[in-house]
């Protein structure tokens, strides 16, 4: 027994590993790395579906007009709502939405309907419209319009055809609360018809003939005017109220179907009118000093009749009317021959006056009422090179035959003493530049071109001698003197060949 318990406990080999062993191996780590690398496949995974989402439904950039105001939005998948919520914008009914697209680009612009009112027939009719007429409205609204109805559009009396006053066709708008539009159609009242001898025979011989029509229930009233089978033939007795309503339409003015051609606006009604001047007091249209009608004021109204009002008028306009200068030929001897300068001229100013006449808004006549001249036009000039077929004035004939030193081809002018600084009386008087008097044979040059003294013979003038110059006289120019009495314009202004005699 005590040696049982000393025995050493004895040891247990480890179960034997089938393959090639794993050295140092470590469960818990190995389940670290395991768990990382398929957090990072996941994530890869993700990544590549994003990648793929953006390629398949980009993100694309919607332009949203509303009125005057554009909203740009950014869609994954260009959806119209979506773009809608971005904007904070709601349709109303009857809106309508126009998409444009283009690439990742797109484009919504909301075409609003107009809140419209149609009073007819004393009912009231609210409808939403994008009809670009008012008879468009009307038919939304299913209410018709018979011949001589009336149409009011906020008020102002209108025609089926025309636009819906507040509605552009196209009309791109943000707003969807704007202030409905108000149409009112008031009826045409039917003939009134002719009642028989035997009807009005059967009435007490006391009877009212015309009674007043407010002693007439007014309910009576309206079912008479308003529907036309009031007028069916009542086969028992009418009821005494309704006798004398009877007789109160029939006193009424007759009603007759004409046409007004008011300023260009047409319309066909019905009138109870015995003048022409009376269906204007109706119409409110009171005619101008120049207006024009078509038939005299007095003119008794028929059925079917055409009334056509044109509205003249005639006002002053003013405008600057500009006169164009004229334009002279001139020799000039500076510019070389066959050249041509111009020298523009300044227009005249005109303030004119005229009185134009419109038709119905259209200009139909002009006529001159008055002008002022502001300013006189300056004349211009066209400047030429002066030469004959041989280089020299036309009108010279050179005859020269004798010596000479030199031959020079000048501009010749000619002048006296009254062409001089100095007036008649002055001690300077036709005193040329040398102290010598002016006379036949003295003739003016230009000193560093020909020298004062030199001799030389014109042809055309005779022999002269260089001894007075001039402020104008520069290069190849010459001014032959003449007495002051010799004839006017003693000397044809060009061009000559002179000859030097020493």
């Amino acid at each position: 027994m005590d040696r049982s318990l000393l025995r050493p406990r004895p040891t247990i080999d480890p179960p034997p590993m089938i393959g090639r062993p794993f050295g140092g191996f470590d469960p818990i780590e190995y389940s670290r790395s395991t768990r990382g690398r398929r957090h990072a496949a996941a994530m890869l995974v993700v990544a590549l579906l994003v990648v793929l989402a953006f390629q398949l439904f980009p993100i694309q950039n919607v332009t949203l007009v509303t009125g005057d105001t554009t909203v740009q939005v950014r869609s994954t998948f260009g959806d119209e709502q979506e773009a809608l919520d971005a904007a904070a914008l709601d349709l109303a009914p009857g809106d309508r939405v126009l998409v444009a697209r283009t690439g990742n680009q797109a484009a919504l612009a909301v075409q609003r309907a107009v809140p419209v009112v149609v009073q007819a027939d004393g009912a009231r009719i609210e409808v939403r419209t994008r009809a670009r007429t008012v008879a468009g409205a009307l038919a939304l609204a299913n209410v018709e319009i018979g011949d001589g109805d009336r149409i009011y559009v906020e008020g102002s009396r209108t025609a089926p055809g025309h636009e819906l006053g507040g509605l552009v066709p196209g009309l791109v708008s943000a707003a969807s609360d704007a202030q409905p539009l108000r149409i009112e159609v008031v009826r045409a009242l039917p003939e009134v018809p002719v009642t028989d001898s035997t009807a009005a025979s059967s009435l007490p011989p006391d009877a009212e003939v015309a009674p007043a029509l407010e002693a007439v229930p007014a309910r009576r009233i309206l079912s008479v005017l308003v529907d036309p089978n009031a007028w069916r033939p009542i086969e028992s007795s009418p009821p005494p109220d309704m006798e004398a309503l009877f007789r109160a339409v029939a006193a009424l003015p007759a009603r007759v179907l004409i046409t007004v051609n008011i300023g260009g606006q047409v319309d066909r009604l019905r009138i109870a009118a015995d003048r022409v001047e009376e269906v204007l007091a109706q119409l409110d249209v009171e005619l101008g000093e120049h207006d024009r009608i078509s038939h005299p004021l007095d003119a008794a109204v028929i059925a079917d009749m055409e009334i056509v009002v044109l509205f003249i008028e005639k006002v002053v306009e003013e405008y600057i009317e500009y006169t164009e200068p004229t334009i002279y030929w001139r020799d000039d001897h500076t510019l070389a021959p066959g050249e041509v300068r111009l020298v523009e001229g300044t227009p005249g100013e005109v303030r004119v006056w005229e009185e134009v006449t419109y038709e119905n808004g259209a200009e139909i006549s002009r006529e001159p009422h008055s002008a002022l001249v502001l300013s006189e036009p300056i004349s211009g000039e066209r400047l030429r090179g002066p030469v004959a077929d041989d280089g020299v004035s036309p009108v010279v004939v050179d005859d020269y035959d004798g010596p000479y030193t030199q031959k020079l081809r000048v501009w010749a002018t000619w002048y006296n003493a009254t062409h001089g600084w100095a007036p008649p009386g002055h001690p300077g008087y036709g005193i040329t530049f040398t102290g010598v008097p002016l006379e036949y044979g003295i003739c003016a040059v230009d000193p560093d071109f020909i020298p004062l003294g030199t001799r030389f013979y014109v042809p055309g003038y005779g022999e002269c001698l260089a001894a007075d110059t001039g402020g104008l006289i520069n290069g190849y120019d010459i001014d032959l003197g003449f007495p002051e009495g010799h004839p006017p314009e003693p000397w044809h202004t060009g061009y000559v060949h002179i000859y030097l005699l020493d």
